[in-house]
């Protein structure tokens, strides 16, 4: 069992899940709000007759906050500012990645120092889910930079107090050394003292809920049926998303993920010159363990925690 190591207590936010297994990344340069990403290769939708098949979220990004409209992202925002209230009080600049279109980002920047909230910058791999990031940024008017970044890319620009990392983006990195080449990224980005909070899917989560994954519904962008289906033995969760347009052209977007044990994400972290500062079960303030369905990590660099002790 991976035990929290803490110098006090977190608040309880209350037990809410997110079951979704979907999130994703992908190239590199950062632009601001009013910038437009560098483009990059698109589904050909031209044939009004051909089967698209297309990289995740490519498509499915004018309906994603639709299709995810369960999730509650103030909630979370406020959970995550718990956990930095807990162990970095004194932050000021946050990385995101996998940032998605936003949502979490115009949720979680005002929480910073006056008077104008953190220093925040997002990333996503797909253009298409920043574009609609930095839609919402101008419509919020949060001071988020945003960019197109891979997992596992060096991350631009200047040291950052705080990386988050949530809704299972680490899930979509298929082997341990791309795991531990993104946290590698993670540590090579914090400041000193600074602290990283990524969260994971677990293998419980997919065993629970096996029959609740599959939906179907419609959004302004296209209608869509979401099937998924997991695997035990490879723990490798496929989510299957086809997406009829207004024109009723179809598209599809297959999503693979792998649900990794706590074990195996503390091993990765430490090959990667992290620490576990703490590991929390869902959105609670207890120790998460292998019945957990969610983990929300803290990780600091262990150079920080060697020198701190």
């Amino acid at each position: 069992r991976t035990r929290a190591r803490r110098s006090g207590r977190a608040r309880s936010m209350g037990r809410r899940e997110g079951r979704s297994f979907m999130r994703c990344s992908c190239s590199s340069g950062i632009t601001g709000p009013d910038q437009r990403a560098p483009p990059r290769c698109r589904p050909d939708l031209s044939d009004p007759h051909a089967a698209v098949v297309t990289d995740p979220y490519s498509a499915l990004a004018p309906g994603y906050d639709a299709v995810m409209a369960h999730v509650d992202y103030p909630f979370w925002a406020a959970y995550l500012q718990s956990l930095l209230r807990e162990h970095h009080p004194e932050a000021e600049t946050v990385v995101e990645l996998g940032c998605g279109t936003g949502a979490l980002a115009v949720s979680l920047q005002p929480y910073g120092p006056p008077p104008g909230g953190y220093a925040y910058r997002a990333y996503d791999g797909s253009p298409e889910m920043v574009e609609v990031a930095r839609e919402r940024v101008r419509q919020a008017g949060r001071p988020v930079a945003l960019g197109t970044l891979a997992f596992g890319e060096p991350v631009p620009g200047p040291a950052a107090d705080v990386v988050v990392l949530v809704y299972d983006g680490l899930n979509y990195l298929l082997d341990l050394d791309a795991v531990t080449a993104l946290l590698v990224s993670v540590r090579d980005v914090l400041a000193p003292g600074g602290v990283a909070i990524i969260d994971q899917s677990t293998p419980a989560n997919s065993e629970n809920h096996a029959d609740g994954f599959d939906d179907a519904g419609e959004t302004d962008a296209f209608a869509y049926q979401r099937t998924s289906r997991y695997d035990p033995e490879t723990r490798l969760h496929t989510t299957d998303f086809v997406l009829t347009l207004p024109d009723g052209r179809e598209v599809t977007e297959t999503h693979h993920q792998r649900a990794y044990a706590l074990d195996e994400v503390q091993a990765a972290a430490e090959a990667a010159g992290l620490a576990v500062v703490a590991a929390y079960d869902g959105f609670e303030e207890d120790d998460a363990d292998e019945t957990s369905e969610r983990v929300h990590w803290v990780f600091a660099r262990a150079d920080d925690v060697v020198e701190a002790a």
